[in-house]
């Protein structure tokens, strides 16, 4: 996910790409009720946007590999994960806070202390807090995966797939007992051992993408098929669990195929993806509400012109904040950090001479 210009993969960017108009298309057409959004019709959209997140997940689960590759320790890979999540997570929240407060939202606008709460996470550990927008749930579940992913995979990186494969099985093994599933916990979703600590099913994406980084075909296909069987026993055989298996197929094979060259616009949006998940709902459908009172009646042409806005924000976003200000974030988390140690370390004792 942070693959400089040069090292950029078009396969993943497609992907990305894919994932967000997935879940940017649902929430504009299927996600709330026509009297909401103002329209004058209802507009059906057939597929579910999770779908896209499902994507985004196998994407994520290869690409966290990549990273942790050229991480030297732990903690060099979490501030790497901060700094690339951080800048544009904080600017999306000022941004989406303000546009709603402006435009208004009913039922998702948010005091601006829960905005700031927001920056720092802290709706992973307190129900209270409501979401700025209610699509960084899925950012979230990113936030545990990088966290246990860092637990797990420095014990032994050449066993780092393995051991998260551990996990996911035990994830499904309390999943499908039901053991802790009424247990209030301290962590989002705040109920149920399997979702809050173990994010099951959701681990079963980040595993598949893994596998099509750190494994040969014969296991990526074995591991792939425990993951899609699983998926069918968590949903049975409905089109849900159809589209989950195909998303995790797409995924697996999409993210490998470097040599693929795609259209440039295409690729940019993938680029932006990050800011354009954080920004489409709410700064999205607040403009499409507020565009009625413009005399622009066509849903269709207001999806379009929320479309463009969003995408052009998330565009200013990436360029601006993104990866502006990530490298020296690290700089300065890595110098206090030595500043830190220097100050803590205790002094050493002079040693006495023998007699």
């Amino acid at each position: 996910m942070s693959e400089n210009n040069q090292k950029r993969s078009d396969s993943i960017d497609f992907l990305r790409c894919i994932a967000v108009l997935f879940v940017l298309i649902f929430h504009y057409t299927s996600r709330f009720p026509s009297e909401y959004m103002g329209y004058d019709q209802s507009i059906p959209w057939p597929w579910h946007g999770v779908y896209g997140v499902f994507l985004f997940f196998v994407v994520s689960g290869y690409c966290i590999m990549m990273t942790a590759e050229r991480s030297n320790s732990r903690r060099q890979f979490l501030v790497r994960r901060f700094t690339r999540l951080q800048p544009a997570f904080v600017a999306s929240v000022i941004i989406t806070a303000s546009v709603v407060g402006v435009l208004g939202l009913p039922g998702r606008e948010v005091s601006n202390l829960a905005a700031f709460q927001n920056m720092l996470w802290l709706p992973l550990v307190d129900p209270k807090i409501g979401l700025v927008d209610g699509a960084y749930w899925s950012i979230l579940v990113e936030v545990k995966f990088y966290i246990v992913f860092a637990m797990l995979y420095f014990i032994r990186p050449n066993l780092g797939l393995w051991m998260f494969i551990a996990f996911t099985a035990l994830g499904a093994i309390i999943h499908f007992t039901g053991y802790g599933s009424t247990l209030e916990t301290p962590v989002t979703p705040f109920r149920g051992i399997s979702g809050s600590y173990l994010f099951f099913p959701f681990s079963l994406f980040f595993l598949v993408g893994m596998a099509a980084r750190s494994a040969g075909y014969a296991k990526q296909i074995a591991i792939v098929s425990a993951c899609i069987v699983t998926m069918y026993f968590v949903w049975g055989w409905s089109s849900f669990f159809a589209w989950a298996a195909a998303v995790s197929v797409i995924g697996v094979v999409g993210v490998q195929c470097h040599r693929v060259r795609i259209w440039r616009p295409i690729v940019y949006v993938g680029i932006i993806s990050y800011p354009l998940y954080l920004l489409h709902q709410n700064v999205g459908v607040a403009m499409i509400r507020e565009m009625n009172s413009w005399g622009i009646t066509s849903p269709y042409l207001r999806i379009a012109l929320a479309t463009l806005a969003v995408t052009s924000l998330a565009a200013v976003v990436s360029w601006a904040v993104e990866h502006r200000f990530r490298h020296a974030i690290e700089r300065g988390i890595k110098t206090t950090s030595e500043q830190f140690l220097k100050i803590v370390r205790l002094p050493t004792l002079p040693q006495t001479p023998p007699n």
